[in-house]
């Protein structure tokens, strides 16, 4: 502390490369516990004139309701779809399971936001802070943050043989009771999930399956992919109507061996990037982000030393990050086993009905390991 009681910054500087989500959100929970701005350095700044792609823009996320807790503390988030149901069911097969907010005692189980309207309140919130010069590339930083978001090649690669058709789906005659449900339909190929945007009647629509299939619905035509996504996902949201730009995602799982070497420490996409049958991707990343802060805030007051804050961080990471890509890549591939099949539905109607066995999965879904 200064003499006036003002804490002073960190020197020299810690450095947060990324321009996501995850690492505006990183550096201001940083600031949120007291670390000044002044002594980290954002790369990019916040500030810097970097338009996003449209198709980057459009992408939507999906929030679980402990994030979106996290989120609040230090943005007013832009407008979400409301998640208060999860509805899972198998394609052709009797037995679903459903998720209810209220059922857990909860306001929601998530909502959904567009990736460029997120990023937009987060660099907004972000430059109301004065943040510390970018150190020159060859200076030793006393940390580095990567939340850039490639895994680099320190990754374990896991390939699933799919890709993912993502667009957004109009549904004009859909019960409004169902505007704040979102459905998992697995099917032998592969998910196909439809999550609420903002905008009532609307859903935008992840479809996994081979890469060739999804290019050849892509190029099919509006009128032919929406008789087929109405085909596949049934009727219970009445018409479906494919609108907007399409695009195809290969689907792979990435995940870092080593999130912390010596003062470089790996968060977020640059540490995991996750199949996205359970929308957990930017979760697992923002309470990495979000601990990771809480861990470097007695370091800044040198009430712990820089090294043993990290590897407390790196320990307590450890069971949150290992379960939540276990539990993706389970229910990515398992799915798909036409060995698992004969389980399939007794398993989903098991969760549905016993609610000792949904509420732990529904709680992880939604805070992560606790």
């Amino acid at each position: 502390m200064s003499a006036g009681g003002i804490p002073t910054p960190v020197d020299p500087c810690w450095h947060i490369v990324g321009s996501g989500p995850v690492a505006l959100a990183f550096a201001l929970f940083l600031v949120r516990r007291g670390v000044p701005a002044a002594g980290l350095a954002l790369d990019p700044p916040p500030d810097a004139d970097l338009p996003l792609p449209a198709a980057l823009a459009a992408r939507t996320l999906a929030i679980s309701q402990g994030t979106r807790q996290l989120l609040e503390r230090i943005v007013a988030l832009p407008p979400a779809g409301r998640i208060d149901r999860v509805e899972v069911s198998l394609r052709g097969h009797a037995g679903r399971t459903r998720i209810v907010a209220a059922d857990l005692g909860m306001p929601a189980l998530g909502a959904v936001v567009r990736y460029g309207a997120l990023t937009q309140a987060l660099r907004a919130a972000a430059r109301v802070h004065r943040w510390a010069t970018l150190p020159a590339p060859d200076t030793l930083a006393a940390l580095r943050v990567h939340a850039e978001g490639d895994a680099g090649e320190d990754a374990d690669t896991r390939d699933f043989g799919q890709s993912a058709l993502l667009g957004e789906v109009c549904a004009p005659r859909a019960p409004p009771a169902l505007h704040a449900t979102a459905f998992e339909r697995f099917t032998p190929d592969g998910p196909l999930a439809l999550l609420p945007l903002p905008e009532p009647g609307r859903w935008t629509m992840v479809w996994c399956d081979r890469a060739e299939r999804c290019e050849a619905r892509r190029e099919a035509g509006p009128a032919t992919l929406s008789a087929a996504l109405r085909e596949r996902f049934g009727e219970a949201l009445g018409e479906l109507a494919l609108e907007g730009p399409l695009a195809v995602a290969p689907l792979a799982r990435r995940a870092r061996r080593s999130v912390l070497e010596g003062t470089d420490v790996w968060i977020g996409n640059a540490a995991q990037s996750l199949h996205p049958v359970a929308g957990q991707g930017l979760n697992l990343g923002l309470r990495d982000a979000f601990e990771l802060a809480d861990a470097l805030a007695p370091v800044h007051l040198r009430a712990t030393p820089l090294p043993q804050a990290l590897e407390g961080w790196r320990r307590g990471r450890r069971l949150d990050r290992s379960v939540t890509i276990g539990l993706t890549d389970l229910m990515a591939a398992s799915f798909t086993w036409p060995l698992a099949r004969p389980l399939q539905s007794p398993l989903l109607a098991a969760l549905d009905t016993i609610g000792t066995l949904r509420r732990p999965l529904a709680l992880h879904l939604m805070f992560g390991h606790r």
